[in-house]
Order: C-alpha cells, then sequence, then structure tokens
C-alpha cells in the first residue's frame, strides 16, 4: 500500500461506527478509533486524516489494550507518564494490585442519556451540536461547530455585541475556541456565556460549573471570567475553575491570575489554588494537574471520598448516585484511571480498590454504592 492512500480497514471500521449504535461498553477497536478521529481538532483535519497510519495506531492500540489492560503504578509515576501522550483505551494506574473477580452488576441495559450539547445564538436560536454546523451570526462572526468542538472567526463587522450561550449537560465535555483564540474546555453540567467577537477593553465571559481555559495573551485587553461572586482576571494564563458547589474553586496552572470576590482579592501564582465559599477565600498550594487532568480524558484522586468520587462520576457519565449507608461515602481512595467511554468499567476498577460493590440500573440510570 502506497503512502497517503486510503486504509481500507480504517474506512471499513469508520464506515460502521458513524451510524448509530446502541448504547454499551465500546471495544478495544472502536475506542480506538473514536479516540484519534476526535483527536483532530476541526473537521478540516478529520476530513484529511492519514487513514493508513490512523489504522495502524488502532491496530497498536489493541494490542496494548489486550496486554496492559490492569497496568499498576505508583500515582506520581503514572500522573506524569499518562498526560505525557494519546489516552491508549484500557489502560489503567491503580495505587493499589486489582482483586480478583470484579463484581459490578448492571440491572438490565437501555439507551441512556438523551441529553445534548445545547449552542444558543444571539437571537435565542437553540443549535444541537450533533453534525458538522456552519452558522453566521448577526455580525458577521462565523462559527464552526461539531460533536465535539466550536469555533469562531470574528468578521467585526457591528459594534453591536452577540453573545452565545454553550450548554453541555451531564456525560458531556466539549471544547469552543473563542474569536480571540482563547481555548476553554467545558467539563460535564457546564455552561458557558460569552461574545462572539471580543469589542472594548477586555474580554470578559460568564461560567457556570467547570472549565479549563487556555487564554491568548492581551495584554491591553484581559481576559475576564465571572462566576457568581467571583471574577476572575487574567492577562494571558492557563486555569481551572470548579463551581458546581457552593464554593469555587480557581487553580492556577500557569500565568498569573487575580482572584476578586468583592472586598477579598487574591493574586495566584502557577500550582494555587483559591477557594472562596460563605465569604471567605483561602490560598494553598495544590498539584494542578489533579485539577485539569479531566480535559485530558484522566480521572485523578487524591484520598478523596467516596461520597466525592462518586459525586463526580455522576455528573460526567450522567448517573444519579445512592449509597446503601453515609459509612461508605466516608472511605478514601487515591488512584489515576482513563476516562472509559463505559461507567461500569471505572466502577469494576474502583471495587478492585476497595470492599465496595455497585450495582447499575440503566433504565433509571441509577448506581447503588454497597458494601461487598
Amino acid at each position: 500500500m502506497t503512502e497517503n492512500q486510503p486504509s481500507p480497514e480504517w474506512e471499513k471500521l469508520a464506515a460502521k461506527l458513524e451510524q448509530p449504535r446502541e448504547e454499551g461498553p465500546l471495544s478495544p477497536d472502536e475506542a480506538a478509533y473514536f479516540q484519534i478521529r476526535d483527536a483532530a481538532e476541526g473537521w478540516q483535519e478529520i476530513a484529511s486524516l492519514d487513514t493508513t497510519t490512523a489504522w495502524q495506531e488502532v491496530a497498536a492500540r489493541i494490542e496494548h489494550t489486550h496486554r496492559k489492560r490492569y497496568s499498576i503504578n505508583w500515582f506520581r509515576v503514572a500522573a506524569a507518564a499518562v498526560v505525557t501522550g494519546l489516552i491508549a483505551g484500557g489502560a489503567v494506574f491503580l495505587l493499589k494490585p486489582p482483586r480478583q473477580q470484579p463484581t459490578t452488576s448492571v440491572v438490565a441495559h437501555a439507551a441512556g442519556n438523551n441529553q445534548q450539547i445545547q449552542l444558543i445564538t444571539g437571537s435565542g436560536t437553540t443549535i444541537i451540536l450533533d453534525t458538522a454546523t456552519q452558522l453566521k451570526e448577526a455580525d458577521g462572526t462565523r462559527i464552526t461547530a461539531g460533536k465535539t468542538g466550536v469555533s469562531y472567526q470574528s468578521a467585526q463587522t457591528s459594534n453591536t455585541p452577540v453573545f452565545n450561550t454553550l450548554v453541555v449537560p451531564r456525560g458531556h465535555t466539549y471544547k469552543v475556541v473563542l474569536a480571540d483564540g482563547t481555548r476553554v474546555w467545558l467539563n460535564a453540567d457546564s455552561k458557558l456565556r460569552f461574545p462572539v467577537a471580543f469589542s472594548g477593553d477586555r474580554r470578559e465571559v460568564e461560567l457556570e460549573g467547570e472549565a479549563c481555559f487556555e487564554t491568548t495573551p492581551m495584554a491591553a485587553k484581559p481576559f475576564l471570567v465571572k462566576v457568581g461572586d467571583v471574577q476572575v482576571t487574567v492577562l494571558g494564563t492557563e486555569f481551572n475553575i470548579n463551581a458546581y458547589t457552593n464554593k469555587t474553586l480557581t487553580t492556577l496552572v500557569s500565568g498569573k491570575v487575580k482572584v476578586d470576590a468583592g472586598a477579598l482579592a487574591k493574586e495566584l501564582s502557577p500550582g494555587q489554588q483559591a477557594v472562596y465559599g460563605q465569604g471567605n477565600m483561602t490560598v494553598a498550594h495544590v498539584d494542578a494537574e489533579q485539577f485539569t487532568a479531566w480535559k485530558e480524558g484522566l480521572l485523578i484522586f487524591d484520598n478523596e471520598s467516596l461520597g466525592d468520587i462518586m459525586t463526580r462520576l455522576g455528573r460526567e457519565y450522567d448517573y444519579t448516585i445512592h449509597f446503601e449507608n453515609t459509612a461508605i461515602q466516608q472511605q478514601r481512595l487515591g488512584g489515576n484511571l482513563e476516562k472509559s467511554p463505559s461507567v461500569a468499567q471505572v466502577l469494576t476498577l474502583l471495587e478492585q480498590m476497595a470492599d465496595i460493590h455497585f450495582v447499575i440500573d440503566q433504565p433509571k440510570r441509577t448506581i447503588m454504592v454497597k458494601h461487598k
């Protein structure tokens, strides 16, 4: 086969998987296909994908998956190793060796989450982002959207600001590239309101939920994020904001930000986190990677309670969590896992780390947590 000639194996797999499919765990080749396809940023890159090379990577990942289904390593080593490259489906890093015969139970199978990612345009029209879409706003801004991300190209034909709102439901994540080039990853159950083109002397957006930002440096036009009573001012940096609860966590990866909450204001250095809630603000040094790894497809738990872990999994996979008793919620776990397409696979791994058992009810989209 000559270089750049389409791979029949890839084309066959693509034809199969781009059709509607029933919900359920993905096979190794299916998982590898979607990870490689989604790694291409923008539909033009997907269209020009070298399918011969892509298929070779699918085959390599399948072999890796079968050979290294339950790899084990220490937390810090695993975290450093996994984040440096593309996520290979099925490789798992845990703090302790797996036990035998995992016991996660699935009560029944049924079609699951019907919620879809939505873009609310300046006119109030709601667009479901489930296919490749080209839009044009009232000010001339061109919008290119698809299943994994949306980007904006400002035409600057009007001084009247036009706002869009991106709504990401439970069970999804999504990426938006704003008109200034700033990249924003939205986590599950989050909402971002932003102008389609930035005018004036600052760039301002409003967030609900959680997002990771990589802002484009513009010294004369600072970037601002409003989250409830908190305002984060940025000059050019990478940071994460988590505002799911009554506390807002701002974690700085690089650069510099200022966190304002009324009379309280703190400037953060890389590796610091500001926590604001109930009129108080504290700053502490943290492992920033733990709070941003979600956008890379990682689930990192560092001595977290099972209650907090399951709250997060319920949000990211769109399940309601029930506990047999409150004592189970207090168990603390630590580990570094790749986010599987199937919540059942993640729960099976958690069972190997503690004396717990999960029962999944697919039709009701609930998970019961019990003692073994």
